[in-house]
């Protein structure tokens, strides 16, 4: 699910955070002009003091002389093919090649401008193509991805090579010197977020959508795939290859591939959630059924299905940008693509959703549909309530029971102000479309149903499901619920032994359950050994141990030829404020690391639950 994404927030949140992608290369190209202007003044001062002291001149030939030097800088004879400056040139030597590589980086850099804004051009069309019409959507897409996606190597590549060479000549002309290990650490950042670039572009993802579900065959459900291909039928559709039966709390369609357990699916696959059909009566499951048919009669699933692995790439070629540091720039443009054509792509799944709601009030009628989107969006908002308030709480549940949970809390939400406010106030959840808003698709079909006919609806039991259609609903129901909940039960108790302080023993014993004491030795006999807690770490070289409360920041660092774990301790003072593990004497000094950032974010999770609930209280 999307949340709709507007033009000022566009702006606000893409465009602006894209205009970086210019920054390195305009800073580069005026420090190349700077840095031949002081090639220049140096130049031209040396000279100046030559010729002012040299006797042997006469003054007009000392005039003359220095006329010429003062209209002809030594950058524009190094870079001049001119025969009259040859002596010029050979003069200065070496100074040359000074001047060569700042008028590379310049032109480096100028390309660097020119490939942005003739990207930036492109991404535009293509984005403005995705506006006019589906196929366009498509076309526009595939061309921005495949011409993007070279021009953002490219920009690696040329931003890259400007960062290591202003990371060299920046100290060189301010204050004559270079610092060896900054050049070799952006020199090997490029190196690195190239390579991942590069790698994200041949790379294919993986394209796996698993659902929870369990495939019903039509010997299990011949009622119910007699009456969907009934409804396909009417609307002038093939019906769907597969019907899935799950607990989730919404219908969808697709035509992409689908695991459900051991198998992949292919073709047209229908899901249908037990837990909601049991809610719907005949006419408003029919009303949600049809409305799913008219995404395989409007072409929305093949749509989305033609789009997906582009989609996939896109965003797995936007994490090694983000990754590659010295490409978060290139990043922010392209993440300004991606936004603009999320715009576009937005706004046709919105007026798809409103054709499917008009094909299925033709089926049905308006107030099937109206009634089934009332009922859906309650019984998942609520069923989200009853899980997030089970899974904040901090206290061991010895049994989940969502099921139970819902069904016997339902009627009090229904009839209370909290319902309004989450219809509408919320799009229902579904994973392809960006749906519209509750109030909207209701109007789309001619609906608007007044507070006491809501709460109405939602009380009035259904006189017949859908669910009665399915031989072996209730044991799927049992099996599917019996995995999500032990699921469940499995997360939050490892969430509570990351918001235990602990304050009880209990408490203790359950997060060493989790986070149990480690012990790393040594690499020899008698070396140091490390030991490491849910409340900090100790080392035997250092004279006490390090309580995470006391931890700053923490960072791995290669000094004389090993490697440590440098601890930086808050409010130390300049001499007492770090502590350091010498990896290279561990037998393991990876496990150590690891292990230490997870137990380090266990007790910062801890800390910012245990703030949040004081500001609470």
């Amino acid at each position: 699910m999307r949340s709709e994404l507007s033009l000022p927030s566009f702006l606000r949140v893409y465009a602006l955070p894209a205009l970086w992608l210019f920054a390195l290369p305009l800073f580069g190209l005026w420090f190349g002009g700077h840095a031949m202007d002081r090639f220049d003044a140096r130049l031209l001062a040396a000279v100046e003091e030559q010729y002012t002291q040299d006797a042997a001149l006469t003054e007009s030939e000392r005039e003359a002389a220095l006329a010429f030097f003062r209209a002809v800088p030594a950058s524009a004879a190094c870079l001049s093919d001119s025969e009259d400056l040859a002596p010029f040139r050979q003069g200065l030597g070496e100074g040359c090649s000074d001047v060569e590589q700042f008028q590379g980086m310049r032109l480096v850099a100028l390309g660097a401008i020119g490939l942005g804004l003739a990207s930036a051009v492109l991404a535009l069309l293509c984005a403005l193509a995705a506006f006019v019409s589906r196929p366009l959507e498509y076309a526009g897409f595939m061309v921005g991805w495949n011409v993007l996606r070279v021009t953002g190597a490219v920009q690696a590549v040329a931003q890259g090579g400007l960062a290591v060479w202003l990371s060299y000549w920046m100290t060189a002309v301010w204050f004559q010197r270079y610092v060896p290990k900054l050049i070799i650490i952006v020199g090997v950042l490029a190196a690195m977020a190239v390579f991942k670039l590069l790698q994200a572009i041949f790379r294919r993802p993986a394209m796996d959508f698993e659902v929870e579900a369990e495939a019903l065959e039509e010997a299990r459900a011949p009622e119910l795939w007699a009456h969907v291909r009934g409804l396909c039928a009417r609307l002038g559709t093939p019906p769907p290859d597969h019907i899935l039966a799950g607990i989730d709390t919404n219908f969808f369609v697709t035509e992409g591939e689908v695991r459900v357990g051991e198998r992949v699916l292919t073709g047209r696959t229908l899901f249908v959630s037990l837990s909601l059909l049991r809610l719907l009566g005949k006419s408003e499951a029919d009303a949600v059924l049809a409305h799913e048919m008219g995404h395989l009669l409007g072409g929305d699933t093949g749509h989305s299905k033609r789009l997906a692995p582009m989609l996939a790439r896109f965003g797995q070629y936007l994490h090694a940008l983000r990754e590659g540091l010295v490409t978060l720039p290139i990043f922010h443009f392209m993440l300004a693509y991606r936004g603009l054509f999320e715009l576009a792509l937005s706004r046709g799944q919105r007026a798809a959703e409103f054709a499917a709601d008009k094909l299925a009030a033709g089926l049905t009628s308006g107030q099937d549909i109206a009634r089934s989107l009332m009922k859906v969006g309650a019984y998942a908002n609520f069923r989200g309530r009853v899980e997030s308030s089970l899974f904040e709480g901090n206290e061991q549940h010895q049994q989940v029971a969502i099921a139970e949970r819902v069904a016997l809390g339902f009627a009090e939400y229904a009839g209370s102000q909290t319902v309004h406010e989450d219809l509408y106030g919320s799009v229902t959840p579904h994973p392809f479309d960006s749906h519209p808003k509750l109030a909207a698709r209701l109007e789309n079909v001619g609906e608007k149903l007044e507070p006491d006919e809501v709460v109405k609806v939602l009380l009035t039991p259904g006189t017949d499901s859908w669910v009665s259609a399915i031989l072996d609903a209730e044991a799927i129901e049992a099996r599917l619920w019996g995995v999500y909940e032990s699921r469940f039960s499995e997360a939050h108790d490892l969430m509570r032994a990351y918001r235990y302080v602990p304050s009880t023993p209990e408490e203790r014993e359950h997060v060493e359950k989790h986070f149990p004491p480690l012990t790393f030795e040594a690499k020899e006999p008698g070396g140091p050994e490390a030991r490491l807690d849910f409340a900090g770490v100790s080392y035997s070289e250092w004279e006490e141990p390090v309580p995470f409360e006391q931890v700053k920041s923490v960072s791995t660092d290669e000094r004389l030829f090993k490697k440590y774990l440098d601890i930086v301790l808050k409010d130390a003072g300049l001499f007492g404020g770090k502590r350091s593990i010498c990896l290279s004497k561990m037998a393991d000094g990876d496990a150590l690391v690891n292990a230490y950032a997870q137990y380090l974010s266990r007790h910062r999770t801890m800390e910012a639950h245990q703030a949040q609930a004081q500001q609470a209280a």
